[in-house]
């Protein structure tokens, strides 16, 4: 008997650590991530030095470029930073508010029934894909929204290989 056709349940509540993880992911693997940290590490910094050549010509001091140009970047870090720790925090206080959700994956998609007894289901054809980072399931949803699953929510780890094949089979792994 082939047992990746049962369902499989996690029963889970959010953590700090999680939404950090699932940030990370996004920051490096997403596109909407990586546009981010282009906008904040490249583009931002470009800025200033644009405005100081326009301003000053060939005269500019290159030490002077090489100084805004470091500051600019150290600039735009602090501010991606503080836009993932905003975020973050305003996502586990959500989440922190509606505790013990249990996510059913099966052949025909996910259901997430939450603490107050309603469920949302998702066929695989509102996903486009999804991935395994070292903590969590992530699974992008058509519209850029992140969904994810911590892995310790398992009860056996022959739920993470149940897990795993259905997504395999039904969804793109991503990065």
């Amino acid at each position: 008997m082939d047992t990746t056709d049962r369902a499989a349940e996690l029963y889970y509540g959010a953590a700090r650590r999680d939404l950090w993880e699932l940030l990370r992911w996004r920051v490096l693997k997403a596109p909407g991530g990586r546009r981010q940290l282009l906008l904040w590490l490249v583009v931002l910094p470009l800025v200033p030095l644009a405005l100081i050549t326009a301003q000053h010509g060939r005269e500019v001091d290159p030490v002077a470029l090489a100084c805004t140009v470091g500051a600019g970047v150290a600039c735009g870090a602090v501010c991606l930073w503080l836009e993932l720790w905003r975020t973050a925090r305003r996502t586990y206080r959500w989440a922190a508010e509606h505790p013990g959700y249990a996510l059913v994956v099966t052949g025909h998609g996910t259901q997430n029934r939450r603490p107050d007894g309603t469920a949302v289901s998702y066929g695989w054809d509102k996903y486009t894909g999804w991935a395994e980072t070292r903590g969590l399931f992530v699974f992008v949803f058509f519209n850029g929204d992140l969904g994810w699953v911590p892995k310790r929510c398992a009860r056996t780890p022959e739920d993470l290989d149940r897990i795993r094949s259905f997504f395999d089979r039904n969804l793109t792994r991503l990065g």
